[in-house]
Order: C-alpha cells, then sequence, then structure tokens
C-alpha cells in the first residue's frame, strides 16, 4: 500500500496568486502518480490577511490562519484522518514505491499527529515511524487524526484571542503552536516519519516577505538556483 492512501483527506494549502508553487505541487503530486480531484486529494486557496496583527508577519498571519481553515473545515466534515501540505512540498522518491508497513502502522495503530516530512535528524535508512515528544518545526507535511482535530482547532482559534507569549499560547507560527498544543496534550501520540520522506522545496517565501535577491533581475538567477539545489537533493535522497 503506498503512504497517501492511508489519508482519507489531502490538503495542499496554496495562494491563488503563487501559480508557479501550484504548478510545481501539482508535478511533486504526479511524480506520485497522484492528482488533484478536488475531493481526497485538494488545493485549498490559502489565505492572505491585510496586516499582521499580533503575528510576526502577514505571512505568518496568513499561514497559520490557513492551516486553521483546513483543520476547521476536516473537523466540521468529520474527516478521519488528514494530511496537510504546503505548496513547497517536494515528496520523497521513497513515496512512490508501496510502503505497506508503514501504512498498516497508520491504519492499525492509534496515534493523533504523522510527521511525514520534518527536520529532524535521520535515525536510520529503514523507512519507519517513531513516536516522539518534541516540538517539531515545519508544517510542510503533517497529518492529524479525528481524534485531536477538535480540540487542536479550539486551541488554535484560542490562541488568536491571547497576545505572543502567553504562557497558555498567543499569536505565534503555526507550528509552533502545534508543539505547544502537543505539550500540553502529552496523552496525544505524535509519529516521525524516519527518514523524512518530504522536505521544502527551494521557493520564493511568503511568510518571510520578499528578500532582496528575489527583486529585480537577481530574481531569475535565485529562482535557477533553487531549483538546482533541489534537483541536488532529490539525487542525494534518491
Amino acid at each position: 500500500m503506498y503512504l497517501l492512501d492511508s489519508f482519507d483527506r489531502i490538503c495542499i494549502i496554496n495562494l491563488p496568486e503563487r501559480r508557479d508553487r501550484r504548478r510545481k505541487a501539482e508535478r511533486e503530486l504526479a511524480s506520485l502518480g497522484l492528482c488533484a480531484d478536488g475531493h481526497r486529494i485538494r488545493f485549498v486557496d490559502g489565505i492572505r490577511p491585510p496586516e499582521a496583527g499580533n503575528f510576526p508577519s502577514v505571512g505568518a498571519r496568513g499561514c497559520y490562519l490557513s492551516h486553521l481553515a483546513v483543520l476547521r473545515q476536516a473537523r466540521d466534515d468529520g474527516v478521519g484522518t488528514m494530511l496537510v501540505l504546503e505548496d513547497d512540498v517536494q515528496f520523497d522518491a521513497r513515496l512512490a514505491q508501496p510502503q505497506p508497513a508503514m501504512s498498516a502502522t497508520l491504519l492499525a495503530c492509534e496515534w493523533d499527529f504523522a510527521y511525514a516530512g520534518h527536520i529532524e535528524p535521520e535515525r536510520g535508512a529503514a523507512a519507519g515511524w517513531l513516536a516522539t515528544q518534541r516540538p517539531l518545526e515545519c508544517a510542510h507535511c503533517y497529518a492529524v487524526s479525528a481524534r485531536a482535530l477538535g480540540p487542536l482547532v479550539d486551541y488554535l482559534e484560542a490562541c488568536l484571542r491571547r497576545p505572543p507569549g502567553h504562557p497558555q499560547g498567543g499569536a505565534m507560527h503555526v507550528d509552533g503552536a502545534i508543539s505547544m498544543f502537543r505539550a500540553n496534550h502529552p496523552e496525544l501520540i505524535t509519529l516521525i516519519a524516519t527518514p523524512s520522506l518530504a522536505r521544502q522545496r527551494g521557493s520564493r517565501s511568503d511568510i518571510a516577505g520578499i528578500r532582496w535577491y528575489d527583486r529585480g533581475p537577481l530574481r531569475n538567477v535565485a529562482s535557477l538556483a533553487r531549483a538546482v539545489r533541489d534537483q541536488l537533493r532529490r539525487r542525494v535522497h534518491a
């Protein structure tokens, strides 16, 4: 069984104006023999708010609101398990092959969060899942089960009403909020794939803002450099 077949819904967050990132995300899906059907696998319009509010940047607030929106919709629809992707995801070539053991774990075991993609240190060549209580950075490829969806949505909504640095969690980057929620609920089970099966593709960030090298004549050079780096990463992990 292919690992991505284990999820009832797969959402890819994409700002409508970032058609470049959508095309690349579609190519990533195609590399696994998949395409967005608008139902189980769907692109979801990201949110770009007019101002940062209490968040570090407009992009950070938009990312937070976008993740909250897809999680809330999944909760309201009664989705059993959902995989959330950002449109700069780059899949490991191993996902194009059946992963029966990893798929069986997700289908047979109780879990609340499963990070198929992350930036934790590699812990071996054999594909598998490890349980962790550590805070996890990045939110480009993570799954949530129905048991955690409702409480997570409630928590993320509560954080919007609290200031940054609040001891119970306030406005912050969404990956930090998810980690803080997990820390407050140690009974929840979090799995991480080892090794990571998805990375973030090099792309102009909508969270950090436009860098100096993404302006003017250097923009094409920066784009080419990212593309070369992505190809080198793909070869290294092939």
